[in-house]
């Protein structure tokens, strides 16, 4: 009986390993863990294939698994202000909270080329704050294939229906290129000299305008004669700015000067005394010019040697004489006192 009952015993043991080593199988095949874990919900438009209980994956290491997706349809939420149609529920490992930042992408992708469909989340930039998770972000939804392929084969498929009905016409307009090229071919194997003189022609064009731009460049711009008259140019408006400031002082000044003595020749009498001087003054201008006139005839009469100043001035040997007589009044001062 002992024998038979520690058999049991045994028995019993194995049966509870083998079965606790199935629920850890199950708990680690599921990706069920023990431990705090936040919640990251996701909105997408469309997140492809993914699935509850598919993985989390930042930078390729598993931190969590997608719990859930909630169909929307095309109504706002009110906390992002934006319509998605599918928002991903999924349970983050709580250690990895400070690993995602503000500029971090949530996106959809696959294990492979035909692998299993995850959640991945880059995390950003660890210069940037931590993200706020406690409102939904918004993903990158994931490329369409399946769309893209249907859309290649409709697209295949017309253009195959296209060319079986048009047969005929494409025959057509293949054998009317093929004329065309044909036809341009002869053309040019028939005006092959031509075509080449007018080739030379045109680069012979193009190197004397070359030239001549080259020519006018530097008789007209880079020539000295320009640049004498740009110095000239420059000198000028130097002088201008030079002297236009005292010329425009010197005019304010004037125009100040004439304002006042306008001011001040108010009345009717000051305006008469002002003719009245204006009239002495002419009288004076009248009487000088004919004293200068005066002046000019009695000189005239001097030079022409007419009258006693005249002939005292103008005739040699009058002076001649005096000459003579001053010299022997100087040898002879006795003369002025003794007479022969």
């Amino acid at each position: 009986m002992a024998g038979e009952r520690a058999l049991e015993v045994k028995v019993g043991g194995l049966i509870l390993v083998g079965v606790g080593l199935l629920v850890a199988l199950v708990l680690a095949m599921g990706g069920i863990r023990f431990g705090q874990r936040f919640t990251v919900s996701v909105d997408f438009n469309n997140p492809g294939g993914i699935q509850p209980g598919a993985p989390v994956k930042i930078a390729g290491v598993r931190v969590g698994t997608v719990d859930r997706l909630e169909f929307r349809g095309a109504r706002v939420d009110p906390t992002t202000g934006r319509a998605s149609l599918v928002r991903v529920h999924a349970e983050v490992d709580a250690r990895y909270r400070n690993e995602i930042h503000s500029d971090a992408e949530f996106f959809v992708t696959t294990q492979g080329v035909l692998g299993e469909q995850f959640l991945a989340i880059d995390p950003g930039s660890a210069s940037q704050p931590v993200a706020r998770l406690d409102r939904p972000v918004e993903g990158i939804d994931p490329p369409r294939i399946d769309l893209f392929v249907a859309r290649a084969y409709a697209l295949l498929d017309d253009t195959v229906t296209a060319i079986r009905a048009n047969r005929r016409e494409l025959g057509g307009m293949v054998d009317d290129l093929a004329g065309v090229l044909h036809n341009t071919n002869d053309l040019l194997r028939r005006n092959g000299p031509r075509i080449d003189g007018l080739l030379d022609d045109a680069d012979r064009a193009v190197r004397d305008a070359d030239g001549l731009v080259n020519a006018a460049r530097e008789r007209y711009v880079d020539g000295p004669q320009a640049r004498r008259i740009v110095n000239r140019a420059e000198n000028v408006l130097a002088s201008i700015e030079r002297d236009v400031p005292p010329l425009a002082r010197d005019a304010r000044a004037l125009m100040g000067r004439l304002d006042h003595i306008a001011q001040g020749v108010g009345g009717d009498a000051q305006i008469a005394d002002l003719q009245a001087t204006l009239r002495d003054v002419r009288s004076l201008s009248a009487r000088a010019n004919a004293i200068a006139g005066d002046a000019q005839a009695v000189s005239a009469r001097v030079r022409a040697g007419q009258g006693t100043v005249g002939a005292l001035l103008m005739d040699e040997e009058l002076y001649d004489d005096l000459q003579e007589m001053v010299r022997d009044l100087k040898h002879n001062p006795w003369k002025f006192f003794w007479r022969e």
